[in-house]
């Protein structure tokens, strides 16, 4: 199996980017580069509980958690899905805590959205990480490729201008010109733009947003086939997916679960909003809106 060190939907920086490098720290780190989540979080625990404060650990925790997260689900085990994502979540909002201004736990709260199929509740948190970061090319890099899967691609291709001026890297925007391309149903252009991108960086494109792939993505067949098998991509292109006659993938997950994960998210926003009002917050110049939690309802 080809693995890649982080499992992310997005073309946001790693999950480990929004972590200052410290000494006690980078054995976490390590541990997550090189794919050993539960490793991770046996360091992790023990510096956040003597270092409750920090933004950096609590950071990391949550990188820990959501990881193992996925991982179990990957395998079956919903139960511990559901209890680390919970966490991962918790850990992330406590991180919003200590640091209100920092967009890094937006945008991986956001990344959990996408894996969760939430694409909206994504967008808001990715705008949120723009508006505390708003000179961030990857913010708005981030922004069109959810507007792309939206279908929202008026807005997608003024994020992608707003990127390109603010200086992402080409590869990144070319990324999400095949997504557009293609949801567009223009073949032979997301075939050259694919070409060009692989050119330009192929590193980058052989684990497209960093999630676990077979193999390589070498070829524009091998990305559309990638994306067509990620519940954070094909759902959302199931029109060209399955003009292609490429099956698209579909979330299916107990009741139980689904009501864990709804409240885990509700209790987020809860917190957050909470957070947000607080004066710290206010006096730092932070001014982020939280949506009201959804009712309670079986899902």
């Amino acid at each position: 199996m080809y693995k890649t060190r982080l499992a992310i939907l997005l073309v946001c920086s790693t999950l480990l980017a929004s972590c200052a490098s410290g000494p006690s720290l980078r054995p976490v780190q390590k541990d997550l580069a090189e794919d050993r989540p539960g490793a991770a979080l046996e360091k992790i625990e023990p510096i956040v509980a003597e270092f409750p404060e920090s933004f950096e650990a609590r950071m990391l925790l949550g990188h820990a958690h959501y990881r193992i997260a996925r991982q179990a689900l990957d395998g079956g085990d919903e139960e511990t899905y559901a209890s680390h994502l919970e966490k991962a979540l918790d850990a992330y909002v406590e991180a919003t805590r200590i640091r209100p201004d920092q967009p890094g736990p937006h945008t991986n709260m956001a990344i959990i959205a996408a894996y969760r199929s939430d694409m909206r509740g994504a967008l808001e948190g990715l705008e949120n990480a723009a508006e505390l970061s708003p000179n961030s090319p990857i913010a708005y890099a981030n922004l069109a490729e959810v507007h792309i899967y939206l279908g929202n691609m008026t807005r997608a291709r003024a994020m992608l201008d707003k990127a390109r001026k603010l200086g992402a890297h080409p590869v990144i925007v070319e990324i999400n010109e095949v997504l557009a391309a293609w949801k567009d149903g223009d073949m032979v252009e997301a075939r050259d733009i694919f070409d060009g991108a692989y050119a330009l960086n192929p590193e980058y494109v052989q684990v497209w947003n960093e999630a676990p792939v077979a193999q390589p993505i070498e070829t524009f067949d091998d990305f559309v086939q990638h994306c067509c098998r990620e519940v954070t991509c094909g759902p959302y292109m199931r029109l060209p997916c399955e003009r292609m006659q490429l099956e698209v993938a579909e979330r299916e997950l107990a009741a139980e679960t689904l009501r864990r994960e709804r409240e885990a998210e509700n209790r987020r926003r809860r917190r957050l909003r909470e957070i947000y009002a607080e004066p710290e917050a206010r006096r730092g110049g932070v001014s982020i809106e939280i949506e009201e939690p959804e009712e309670d309802a079986a899902p």
